[in-house]
């Protein structure tokens, strides 16, 4: 190596590498526990991980600026191409398979949009920038409706986490809640009569307006026009939610409102979190202990190697192990915000928080699926889950940031 690349690898933070070593090794022993078979198969994934990493070492942090307008084209390129060329599994076209070896493009996505998205926001400042505003919305916009066609909508939620790097460079608050209340009036439309949820939207914007002493004409167009999106949203909810998600992304939303213990849905629809809420409350406060898990050598939990790998934890290592687990992600994390903070260059600070928020969105929905707070969407673990396609993008993100943290400050030469 030169003696340039030797001052980078000198000036590489080593914490939250130990991280990434630490969670790969308490992630495979885990895995080894559900299934030995398949973490064999996750065992040279790690090792391929290896050459993954010494690939991003090789290219100086300016080359992936450079290539990212024409990475993040092929990346559409293939969740086009799997529309045509794509397996069907579990009933989403979101695979490539070739013989052995088979990956999903909407994880090569992730990388891709994060990248574009710290180019143009480098270069252009969103704060009052409704163009700005206008080119983010296309570049997160156009993968995640693909993403979400084949269908895969756990995949596409995940782009919703570069509303929160939106945010700490300057969106305004109003966008991220806007986007709250919409998923709150999907759940409501649901829940209750579309026609009810518009009565109550009425009722509450009479109120507004009766105790707002003043109010502008552009100020009144504004208000009825939300009105009027959040109405016609609320009232094709339930139709959206009929004609175009497959029926087991119904089942897995429906079971949020009825209670899995019920004999007519404990076999079917509510099988999957009821025997996941049973071994995380196995495992009560020490856990049964390493590989002595009943529901897990049961085999009782189907997906238990992916989606629901922290059910795993909680019955082997219970709430205390379970505990650590989640103060160590949330640690990792925000070694990644920090180091973010302290990038001097503004395209490694918003791709550091792309990568923090990625992997952050991904924990916390995880974690709800498996405790019954979310919908089974397919959000894996990072770095426990069982799966190439998710190891490689996962590594890959956190290592392309790595090291654009260990280059020189001053510039991404």
């Amino acid at each position: 190596m030169t003696k340039r690349n030797k001052i980078s690898l000198r000036n590489i933070d080593w914490g939250i590498v130990l991280f990434y070593i630490i969670m790969i090794f308490f992630g495979y022993m885990n895995l080894y526990s559900v299934s030995p078979e398949k973490a064999e198969k996750q065992l040279i994934w790690i090792l391929l991980s290896l050459a993954f990493i010494f690939i991003i070492f090789l290219f100086k942090p300016i080359y992936y600026k450079h290539i990212t307008p024409f990475f993040f084209l092929f990346t559409l390129f293939l969740l086009v191409g799997v529309f045509f060329f794509g397996k069907n599994i579990n009933g989403s076209k979101s695979w490539y398979v070739f013989g052995p070896i088979s990956f999903q493009p909407s994880e090569l996505a992730k990388i891709s949009t994060s990248l574009m998205i710290a180019h143009i926001m480098s270069q252009e400042d969103i704060e009052n920038n409704n163009k700005a505003l206008l080119h983010i919305s296309i570049i997160l916009g156009v993968p995640a409706f693909l993403i979400f066609l084949q269908p895969d909508p756990g995949s596409s939620i995940i782009f919703s986490s570069f509303l929160l790097t939106l945010y700490r460079e300057g969106l305004s608050i109003f966008f991220i809640l806007y986007f709250l209340f919409y998923i709150f009036l999907f759940v409501a439309s649901l829940s209750f009569s579309p026609w009810i949820v518009v009565l109550l939207l009425f009722i509450f914007f009479i109120f507004f307006f009766l105790f707002k002493k003043k109010i502008l004409f552009v100020d009144l167009f504004f208000y009825i026009f939300l009105f009027i999106s959040f109405s016609v949203f609320s009232i094709f909810s339930p139709f959206f939610f009929q004609k175009f998600l497959k029926q087991h992304h119904k089942d897995r939303i429906n079971i949020l409102f009825q209670n899995e213990f019920d004999r007519k849905y404990r076999d079917n629809v509510g099988y999957n979190l009821l025997y996941s809420k049973t071994a995380i409350g196995s495992g009560k406060f020490f856990g049964k202990g390493y590989q002595k898990g009943t529901v897990t050598k049961g085999k009782f939990v189907p997906e238990q190697h992916t989606d629901y790998i922290f059910c795993t934890v909680g019955e082997e290592w219970g709430f205390i192990g379970s505990g650590i687990l989640i103060i160590f992600y949330l640690l990792f994390i925000s070694r990644i915000y920090l180091l973010s903070e302290r990038q001097k260059d503004i395209f490694g600070r918003i791709f550091g928080y792309s990568v923090g928020n990625i992997l952050f969105i991904h924990f916390i929905i995880n974690l709800g699926m498996v405790m019954g707070l979310f919908p089974t969407i397919g959000i894996v673990l990072p770095f426990f889950s069982y799966g190439g396609s998710s190891l490689w993008s996962f590594t890959v993100l956190l290592f392309i940031f790595i090291r654009i943290d260990a280059s020189d400050q001053t510039s991404l030469i």
